[in-house]
C-alpha cells in the first residue's frame, strides 16, 4: 500500500487545534534533514501561521470584518501546509518512519500492518495561556491507542512531578513551578505493547 500524509485535519480542525497541529508539524520538519528540500516553504508556514495566530486573537471579539480577515488567513495557511504535504509524500517516497517524523499522520492507517511501536520523537512544547502550563504535542505514532507523557523539572529528572494519559497525541500540564526549566518525555501504547520512551524535550515555564 502507498503510505500518504493526510491533510483532512486542514478543514476538520478548529481554529485552535488547527494552530497546535502545524505547530507540531513546523517543530519535526524544521531541521530534518529527510525534508531540506522544504525549509523554504516551511519558513513560509511560519509566517502564515504566525499572522493567522494574529488574527485568530484579533476576531475574539466576534466582528464579521475580522473573522473574515482570519479565515482568510486560514485559508492561505492550508493552501501552504497542502502544498509542503505534497513533498512530504515525495520525499518519503512510501516510507512510513520517514513520513511520520514529518508530523502529520497517514491516510487510512487502519489498512497498514503494525507491530512493536517505535519511540514517539522528542515532544513539541510550548507555554500555556496561563502561568505554569506547559503545552506538549507529538507527531502521532502509528498503531498507537493512547500516549503515557510525563514532566519533572529539569534539576531533577527522575522525580516526576506529573503524568498523563491520552488518546491524542497531545497533552498540557498545569501547577507547573514557574521560573522552572521542565522536561517532558512520551510512550505510545499500542495492541503490541508499550514504547520506549522518547528523547526529553525540555522548556521553561513561566
Amino acid at each position: 500500500m502507498i503510505v500518504k500524509p493526510s491533510t483532512s485535519f486542514l478543514t476538520t480542525d478548529s481554529d485552535a487545534q488547527l494552530v497546535k497541529d502545524i505547530t507540531r508539524i513546523l517543530a519535526c520538519m524544521t531541521g530534518n534533514p529527510a525534508y531540506a528540500k522544504a525549509a523554504a516553504l516551511l519558513l513560509l508556514i511560519q509566517a502564515a501561521l504566525t499572522d493567522f495566530s494574529t488574527a485568530l486573537a484579533a476576531a475574539g471579539g466576534g466582528r464579521k470584518a475580522l473573522t473574515a480577515i482570519k479565515n482568510d488567513k486560514r485559508a492561505a495557511l492550508c493552501k501552504l501546509v497542502r502544498s509542503v504535504a505534497n513533498d512530504v509524500e515525495e520525499e518519503s517516497n512510501g516510507d512510513l518512519t520517514v513520513l511520520l517524523a514529518s508530523g502529520f499522520i497517514i491516510q487510512k492507517p487502519q489498512h497498514f500492518p503494525f507491530g512493536e511501536l517505535p519511540a514517539p520523537g522528542a515532544p513539541a512544547l510550548a507555554l500555556g495561556t496561563h502561568s505554569g502550563e506547559l503545552e506538549a504535542s507529538v507527531a502521532p505514532v502509528y498503531g498507537a491507542v493512547t500516549y503515557n507523557w510525563q514532566v519533572a523539572a529539569a534539576s531533577a529528572p527522575t522525580v516526576i512531578l506529573q503524568t498523563e494519559e491520552t488518546t491524542a497525541a497531545s497533552t498540557s500540564f498545569a501547577d507547573l513551578a514557574p521560573g522552572i526549566v521542565h522536561v517532558v518525555t512520551v510512550n505510545a501504547v499500542g495492541t503490541a505493547g508499550t514504547s520506549d520512551w522518547s528523547q526529553p524535550s525540555s522548556q521553561m515555564v513561566i
